[in-house]
């Protein structure tokens, strides 16, 4: 049983004999957790109690996750005690670069004719023009904060997007980031909608609340749970011979990104989880790569926040990515995030 990502009880059943086909019921022991402030999740796992001629005693047959209590911005709500004594801002740490509604694109977005990378590129989703409709300026200020707001429309070749970004600051260094995202005219399947930011390469270890610990997209997740996981931006990253799209995780609350001695940054979830992807490559040297030795190594690590992703679907060698897995054109999409220094 966890507790926002840490195991507060645990414990053994015996499982009684089961035939094929037949079912037994198994009596959990009494959970004991407290509901305020805290996403507590259940973890199953069912496994082999003696050696069998195919696997060894303690081999995994299946597992299960259960929410009991779900409330997985509980964590992202959670102030972050730093040992951090440097004087780094935040600004100093951290870029936005620009939205993204681009990917790399997937052997599965290349497959069958290249219909969806092939679309991508005639739309040209990848090198869109950039149209200030409102030049940044203050909304709303107080003693506490200012909030700043600007209107940018990103025009393909058939269609545009209108990108409204509110950027609200505090006296302590906080940053709130709201933005919109208003898909017009006719544009193809959107790989994703969120928000590139980079950020020293010297901030390589990675930790965050949501599901892994390894990748997953919308149509790839069932094989990943929700818990706190711990890798590096490098490992993020998979080695395909020719480079795509990798690294994204669902579900998420909380990313920190740290150098390993407390320094670094923390973004959470306002309203609602995101997803992101931690990567040593930007999306254009990914895109524009054939092949992997391709990739030059760069001093920064770049952070991309999703309101929305576009599933993988399976055109290496079958259908492409079912209507329920792709993002809807035709509604306003949000993502708000709280960036803070550590």
């Amino acid at each position: 049983l966890t507790s926002n990502g840490k195991v507060i009880q645990k414990g053994e059943l015996n499982v009684p004999a089961v035939e094929p086909g037949d079912t037994a019921w198994v009596a959990l022991p009494s959970l004991k957790y407290k509901k305020d402030e805290a996403d507590v999740r259940l973890n199953v796992s069912v496994q082999l109690k003696q050696n069998t001629p195919w696997a060894k005693a303690g081999y995994e047959i299946t597992s299960e996750q259960f929410a009991i209590n779900d409330d997985l911005l509980a964590v992202a709500k959670q102030p972050v005690k730093s040992k951090n004594k440097s004087k780094t801002s935040l600004e100093s740490k951290i870029n936005y670069d620009a939205f993204q509604a681009f990917r790399a694109p997937t052997d599965n977005d290349r497959s069958f004719g290249n219909w969806l990378a092939k679309d991508w590129k005639n739309q040209k989703l990848d090198t869109p023009e950039v149209i200030v409709v409102s030049p940044e300026k203050v909304i709303a200020e107080t003693s506490e904060s200012t909030t700043k707001e600007i209107i940018e429309e990103y025009r393909y070749a058939n269609g545009s997007i209108i990108v409204t970004t509110r950027r609200t600051a505090y006296p302590d260094g906080t940053l709130d980031i709201e933005q919109t995202y208003q898909p017009q005219g006719e544009l193809p399947d959107l790989p994703r909608l969120g928000a590139q930011f980079s950020v020293d390469g010297k901030y390589n270890q990675l930790s965050w609340y949501g599901r892994g610990p390894w990748e997953s997209y919308p149509d790839r997740k069932s094989s990943t749970s929700i818990g706190r996981w711990e890798s590096t931006v490098a490992d993020q990253y998979t080695p395909y011979p020719r480079p795509q799209d990798s690294g994204n995780h669902e579900y998420v609350s909380e990313v920190i990104l740290s150098d390993g001695k407390g320094n670094g940054i923390r973004v959470t979830a306002i309203d609602a989880p995101f997803s992101f992807s931690a990567l040593p490559y930007s999306t254009k040297q990914i895109s524009e790569a054939s092949h992997h030795c391709d990739l030059l190594p760069q001093d920064k690590t770049v952070l991309n926040i999703n309101a929305a992703v576009m599933g993988l679907g399976n055109s290496s060698c079958g259908p492409g990515v079912l209507k329920k897995y792709t993002i809807d054109k035709n509604k306003i999409h949000t993502l708000k995030i709280r960036i803070t220094n550590l």
